[in-house]
């Protein structure tokens, strides 16, 4: 049978350089000799059968054949071929790339074109800024930024395994020592950030990644503040909370103008109690009503949670979520000592056992991220001797491009509170409400 047609799928993936005419012609006479029903068409082979049948045979990722089915053909950014889809967060997608010289693979995160404005422009190259000043073994390393025609992308260390969210919510709250282990090495990291006169400002388990070897890195600079800018950032008062409704310190409720690195303290302690119960503080309710809890309530004891949760770590989670910041305690460094007792008398089959933990995590395939605005490509329709054309065509359209880094949640350009935990994005905090949770917070204190 002649071919009347190339599908949008095989010639973006001809265009794009992902597959050669032998790889489809490969595909294309597996599926009609393995087809269970007699004299199959080759006219009723779809794209997506084909994609199917290419990613079996090892030439494609999912994450490529979703984009080529859909027309797309651009998979490079600068000296970076991506290579997959691996996070996403508030404001788009992390992706996977390697070093066309080098061979080194990355992290890259992208600054999405419909996010491009000079306020977001100016946000991303602060936290490219922030992160190139910080060189610490528990914090993500910068290792490039740059552009690729309008678009902002950096690099960062690729960090195989899983982060502390996957984890205990695949493999359920973790004992004690684990725990001290995961959380001291975020506030060794946490600590060097605050001598660098930087607040992360959206410490939680999403953001605390953990390598095979048992190592944690803190990640996600996209809300970062400068301490060195406090006296202008207070000056233009500005009136909506700036994190994650989960792990929200309430003096940044409460005060959202004043952002100190003890806040930091308080998430990573929501952070801690999460890891040894597998849940949030104040898991249910409305974004509106978790605030109101952060500054009113106590969290469900962790002794309901999880009966065998060490009542010593448990006074350290408490020591760390005061509601008082002048009650908590006081640095990052402070964390390190308090967890200390556990971490020195962990043996080295605790790490190992933490590692493989992050190492057991199923790969996460996130097809839909486009990487950037590509129409399918429109070339001389040649006949081929083999095959028939596809049925199933997708339509020649564009795509706004999204990014983002493992997981990112920046709401730089409206400082509307991120993303919770569960992946829903918080609206807007009107002033009444923060100045009612002042008021609130004021009376308790």
């Amino acid at each position: 049978m002649v071919r009347v047609e190339q599908s949008i799928f095989e010639r973006a993936g001809l265009a794009s350089g992902l597959l050669t005419d032998a790889q489809i012609d490969e595909a294309w006479h597996v599926l009609v000799a393995t087809s269970p029903e007699a004299g199959l068409s080759l006219e009723e082979i779809t794209d997506q059968q084909l994609a199917t049948q290419l990613i079996r045979l090892g030439h494609l990722n999912q994450w490529q054949a979703e984009q080529l089915c859909q027309g797309r053909t651009k998979f490079t950014l600068g000296s970076y071929r991506i290579v997959d889809a691996i996070g996403h967060g508030g404001m788009g997608w992390v992706f996977k790339g390697e070093h066309e010289l080098l061979g080194r693979v990355e992290a890259i995160k992208v600054l999405p074109r419909s996010q491009t404005n000079t306020t977001s422009i100016a946000s991303f190259r602060r936290e490219i800024r922030a992160q190139a000043s910080l060189d610490h073994p528990n914090l993500v390393r910068l290792s490039y930024a740059d552009t690729d025609g309008d678009t902002y992308f950096l690099v960062t260390e690729y960090i195989p395994g899983s982060d502390l969210r996957r984890l205990v919510h695949d493999h359920g709250p973790l004992p004690t020592e684990q725990a001290a282990i995961i959380i001291s090495q975020a506030a060794e990291g946490l600590a060097h950030a605050h001598e660098q006169g930087l607040v992360h400002r959206d410490v939680k388990p999403g953001n605390l990644l953990i390598t095979p070897e048992g190592c944690t890195k803190l990640t996600d600079l996209g809300l970062v503040f400068f301490s060195s800018e406090q006296e202008d950032y207070s000056r233009s008062k500005p009136k909506h909370v700036v994190g994650t409704a989960d792990y929200l310190a309430p003096e940044i409720i409460a005060t959202p103008g004043e952002v100190r690195a003890i806040s930091d303290i308080y998430s990573l302690g929501c952070t801690l109690y999460y890891a040894v119960t597998g849940k949030v503080p104040y898991p249910s309710g409305a974004t509106a009503d978790k605030l109101r809890r952060h500054l009113e309530e106590e969290p469900i004891p962790t002794g309901r949670l999880n009966p065998n949760v060490d009542l010593a770590i448990v006074q350290v989670i408490e020591a760390m979520m005061q509601k008082n910041p002048e009650q908590r305690v006081a640095t990052a460094a402070e964390v390190v000592l308090l967890l200390k007792p556990w971490v020195e008398s962990s043996d080295a089959g605790v790490w190992q056992i933490i590692g493989r933990l992050a190492g057991q995590q199923d790969a996460r395939h996130y097809e839909h991220a486009p990487l950037a605005d590509t129409k399918p490509v429109i070339e001389p329709v040649l006949p081929h001797p083999f095959r028939g054309s596809s049925t199933e065509r997708v339509p020649m359209t564009t795509s706004e491009p999204t990014i983002s880094n493992a997981p990112v949640e920046n709401n730089v350009a409206t400082e509307q509170v991120v993303e919770d935990s569960i992946g829903q994005t918080i609206t807007i905090i009107t002033l009444a409400l923060v100045a009612t949770m002042a008021a609130i917070a004021l009376a308790l204190w």
